[in-house]
């Protein structure tokens, strides 16, 4: 660790850990952050880690601005309200970006392991923070002039169409494993996925889900094309296979999205609740669900640095 020493008032560490980290925890569950942050304050030109290190700590920023840089891109700016190292420690990858305190700076350290043990044991808020994100996401997204290119992608991996034919359980576990938002997940929890999904068939021109609705499933693409209207009256088209509404699909919020089918559709839904023991039964496919949301983050860094619009971070 690079920073100054840390800061000893626990009055000041506890509020900031209450309103930078604790916004979905319960008391018991403020004392064991409390117990693994550590206040530091930082002057300009710190590094608090460097690029290709690996992701051992995160930072919540309560006050100041940190740069993340990288040789020929873009500085990702992060403000007071932001964190740095979240993204790298989720996706479990090198930091491609080195970050360095671009003014004084206050905020909160906290070991990486340290904080995966913490979402691992306290997995309602794990799902709190993952639904939170992903609505965080996708309205950030769907308000860019690049909405098609954020939210239009999925996963190309036909070999052969499944809207007319019916998936048997081995068959949803290889197209499954094969998707990105489940890379990483054991292969068992997979499957029990896997298991407990329904197949549910559209026809073109049908609403699957319309904005405004809240809704028990999570939902699959596994043949077909979908059209999501946005709020702005944009439409943007998803095709392959993955989440059908993005990472929406992992939001409790309201949708912001319509989606419609526009051709024949192969999806496979999950009762949220079905999803939820699963992933607290096997906290891999936590981490999975997770490094899906912080894909989506990264590319959204991207665009906000390259546009200008908005102060990109690197985790909400």
């Amino acid at each position: 660790m690079q920073a100054d020493a840390p800061d000893t008032d626990d009055g000041r560490r506890e509020l900031d850990v209450r309103v930078g980290l604790g916004m979905f925890a319960s008391e018991t569950q403020l004392a064991h952050l409390i117990s693994i942050a550590r206040h530091v304050d930082v002057e300009p030109g710190r590094v608090l880690f460097e690029a290709a290190g690996a992701p051992s700590t995160v930072f919540q920023l309560m006050s100041g601005e940190v740069a993340m840089d990288a040789p020929g891109l873009p500085s990702w700016r992060v403000k007071a309200g932001g964190t740095t190292g979240f993204v790298d420690f989720m996706l479990d990858r090198a930091h491609p970006r080195t970050a360095i305190a671009a003014t004084p700076a206050r905020m909160l350290e906290l070991d990486a392991a340290d904080y995966r043990d913490y979402l691992e044991d306290n997995f309602e808020v794990s799902h709190r923070i993952m639904s939170w994100l992903s609505h965080q996401i996708v309205a950030d997204a769907a308000g860019r002039r690049e909405a098609s290119a954020l939210l239009g992608a999925a996963s190309e991996q036909r070999t052969r169409p499944f809207s007319k034919v019916e998936l048997p359980t081995v068959e949803r576990l290889m197209l499954m494993a094969r998707m990105p938002e489940f890379g990483g997940a054991s292969t068992q929890g997979i499957a029990n996925l896997a298991q407990r999904a329904v197949e549910a068939r559209f026809g073109p021109g049908e609403v699957i889900v319309a904005a405004g609705d809240t809704t028990t499933l999570v939902s699959i693409l596994v043949d077909g094309e979908v059209e999501l209207l946005l709020p702005s009256g944009a439409r943007v088209r998803r095709v392959g296979r993955g989440f059908l509404a993005h990472v929406e699909e992992l939001s409790t919020s309201r949708r912001l999205n319509t989606v419609t089918a526009l051709s024949p559709l192969a999806v496979l839904q999950i009762e949220r609740e079905e999803l939820l023991d699963r992933l607290e039964e096997h906290f891999d496919l936590t981490m999975a669900m997770f490094a899906t949301v912080a894909r989506e983050q990264d590319k959204l860094n991207d665009v906000a640095a390259v546009s200008g619009i908005g102060v990109s971070t690197d985790w909400k």
